[in-house]
């Protein structure tokens, strides 16, 4: 299907959606910008290629994967809103974002700054967390899936294609643009959430260098880059680059996962420091020392079978053809040598030996034949009166084993030396899953073995006992789906009477009912309760990020003269050690200034704070485009005017919450602008750029 081919065909997809344009192409897919006419809102339509959407296996992985993809709800992710089959056309409605590719943003630039790229990165990773904790690795990280809005939100777009694409498109090797592919993807061998964090590393890369991790003549050369080389360290292409930012780059895409970050959340503490400390020196590495970082491996004969298949993919190759040996390199000759023109003779020889070896079977074989017909009239008398007593056998098993489950009748049987063989599972409105349906054979064979079709359980599943399907944990109902080939997508919830792993509901009464199976899971008990820590000993900068860490704050400061602590420490605190408290609540410290108050510190004198203690009831968004899912993506910021412009600080990022719940607003002390003595906190809904409510603070030095 060629552009313009593509152009006529479309106009109102499943008479709703209106093509507006075409903005863009890939290799899966057309993108077009459109009008949703039932929610009266701009999307963005991503419209399967016709090659693919012949593929029913593709197909089938790819809507699964897609469907999985809506619970994923973040302001640095592109949302998903439906994946629609309308005839042989499948495509995907997504949020349309008003902006340009990280691609050609860094194009535009040259390169970036180092605080630019920060902030681009802390974005990314927080939408890569979003998908992580889904456990939805992406795949395929690079500036080309990463768009920038016009008001600098930065989203991933394209999370599960990648997935579907690995998981059954059969002549494809791997998945990922070779720039920023890992080395598991091109080995083909175990992925998990570090292969992100690799592309993720190249793609900052790109971003403060503004070249690729590798280049080459050709993807080849690029893929067998990534298997023997670790990144060059940025600062020889960027002299300016921050140390700190140069080690989380390097630490993110060394070729041995157990090296890198081990997850997201690693990475974003440290670049959330970055710009503190740009030395890098609170960054870890168990690795090698600097002067190792461009060390050189040495490829096995293994890795070269793996990138022959890669490069095929590359290439449009589909077997292998000799090659002209005078324009081999060393490597591709070693290659060649091993596995093609010595192989070739070791066929030859192992030819010969078959030959020769079936000539001695066929003798074998006669003489054995010879002494089976001796035998043979001994035994049919035996046969004949073995009949009988296994017919008598078969009958009373059949009878004593249907509508029994399969594991308790092979218990049954053992002492008879029978087992039951299951040849057949097919669904059964009348036997439960497990169940016997039938006995198939007439007899039993020479192995003692019966032949048996078991229930898979009724093929439409009924969700109307609702006390019954809240005992059910997700883990037995998902092979249920598995089995029926059925699509759904999950969230979760805190729930304090089903327990954790258990389904709470779903929205449909049976499978069979139309629209996609939406389940909710429990997350069990809401636990707001926080263990109180020892503050008494610390400094007022250690109590702090100890009472952070725990989701507390520090309240009112009392400074006292006292012999018996050092000065500047706590002496004591509001809530005892070990207690338990909620969540948001503020703990006042007894500092000591010395045995005659000359230590009193007056360090933060230069820092203008305020502080809000208050409440939101979370209600629906009052844009025309919400869309009443029971829930929306709140983030709390503060706005402070400074020479008529307005200075924004997130306080609480962008979270997902429940319609009706309550949002505590504590904040003992909001740090703010120098010099500004008032500002606004704001509650936001991020997906339509609306103020909910507002509170105004006033700071003091």
């Amino acid at each position: 299907m060629n552009k313009k081919d593509n152009n006529v065909q479309l106009n109102r997809l499943s008479g709703r959606y209106e093509i507006i344009e075409q903005i863009g192409v890939g290799g899966m897919s057309y993108v077009y910008k459109a009008y949703d006419s039932k929610k009266k809102r701009i999307v963005a339509i991503k419209i399967l290629r016709e090659e693919l959407s012949i593929d029913e296996e593709f197909v089938n992985k790819f809507k699964s994967e897609a469907l999985a993809c809506i619970d994923i709800k973040h302001i640095n992710v592109i949302g998903a809103y439906d994946v629609v089959e309308d005839g042989n056309m499948h495509y995907i409605v997504m949020e349309y974002v008003d902006g340009t590719t990280l691609n050609k943003y860094i194009k535009n630039k040259g390169k970036l700054s180092n605080e630019e790229t920060i902030n681009i990165s802390l974005q990314i990773a927080r939408g890569i967390q979003a998908a992580h904790k889904k456990g939805i690795i992406h795949r395929d990280i690079k500036p080309q899936n990463i768009v920038i809005n016009d008001k600098n939100i930065v989203k991933i777009t394209d999370f599960g294609i990648a997935r579907a694409i690995t998981s059954t498109t059969k002549n494809i090797s791997v998945i990922g643009t070779v720039h920023y592919i890992s080395p598991e993807q091109v080995r083909n061998t175990k992925v998990d959430f570090r292969s992100d964090i690799y592309s993720f590393g190249c793609t900052m890369y790109e971003m403060i260098t503004g070249c690729v991790p590798f280049e080459g003549d050709t993807p080849l050369d690029i893929i067998i880059s990534h298997l023997r080389n670790n990144l060059q360290a940025p600062h020889l292409k960027n002299d300016k680059v921050y140390k700190s930012l140069e080690k989380i780059i390097l630490k993110a895409s060394r070729m041995l996962p157990s090296e890198r970050y081990q997850n997201i959340e690693e990475m974003i503490g440290d670049l959330e420091l970055a710009l503190k400390d740009k030395d890098g020196s609170y960054i870890k590495d168990n690795t090698y020392d600097d002067d190792e970082e461009g060390k050189t491996v040495i490829l096995t004969d293994e890795d070269m079978k793996v990138i022959k298949a890669v490069s095929e993919k590359y290439t449009n190759k589909t077997k292998y053809n000799k090659p002209n040996e005078e324009s081999l390199t060393p490597e591709q000759q070693a290659f060649y040598d091993k596995y093609i023109r010595d192989g070739a003779y070791k066929h030859h020889l192992l030819m010969r030996r078959l030959i020769f070896g079936a000539i001695i079977a066929v003798v074998l074989l006669l003489v054995l034949m010879f002494f089976i017909a001796l035998d043979t009239r001994k035994t049919e008398n035996k046969n004949v009166e073995n009949i009988a007593t296994n017919s008598i056998i078969i009958d009373n098993i059949a009878k004593s084993i249907n509508g029994l489950y399969i594991d308790f009748a092979n218990n049954l049987v053992e002492g008879y030396g029978i087992k039951l063989n299951v040849v057949k599972e097919e669904f059964s409105d009348k036997f439960e899953n497990g169940k016997i349906i039938k006995v198939l054979k007439d007899n039993i064979d020479e192995n003692k073995t019966i032949d048996v079709v078991v229930s898979m359980g009724p093929e439409v599943l009924d969700f109307t006992n609702t006390e019954e399907l809240q005992e059910t944990k997700w883990t037995d109902m998902l092979e249920k789906l598995r089995i029926r080939n059925l699509f759904y997508i999950t969230s979760e919830i805190n729930d304090n009477t089903v327990p954790k792993g258990n389904i709470i509901g779903v929205n449909k009464k049976k499978s069979s009912d139309e629209g996609t199976l939406v389940f909710t899971i429990s997350k069990g008990s809401n636990n707001n309760l926080r263990t109180m820590p020892n503050l008494v000993g610390k400094t007022i900068s250690e109590a702090r990020e100890l009472l952070e860490i725990n989701q507390l704050y520090v309240g009112e400061i009392k400074y006292v003269r006292n012999g018996s602590f050092n000065g500047n420490v706590v002496m004591d605190q509001s809530i005892n050690s070990g207690e338990e408290v909620e969540s948001g609540t503020s703990i006042n410290l007894t500092i000591s200034a010395g045995m005659d108050g000359s230590e009193f510190t007056s360090s933060s004198n230069n820092v203008w704070k305020g502080q809000l203690n208050a409440k939101y009831i979370i209600s629906k968004s009052n844009s025309p485009n919400y869309e009443d899912s029971g829930t929306i993506i709140l983030q709390v910021r503060l706005a402070q005017t400074i020479n008529d412009g307005i200075v924004y600080k997130e306080l609480i990022e962008a979270k997902e919450y429940k319609v009706g719940t309550i949002l505590p607003l504590i904040f003992p002390q909001i740090e703010g602008e120098y010099g500004v003595g008032s500002g606004v906190v704001e509650v936001v809904d991020v997906e339509h750029d609306i103020v909910m409510n507002s509170y105004e603070v006033t700071f003091k030095q």
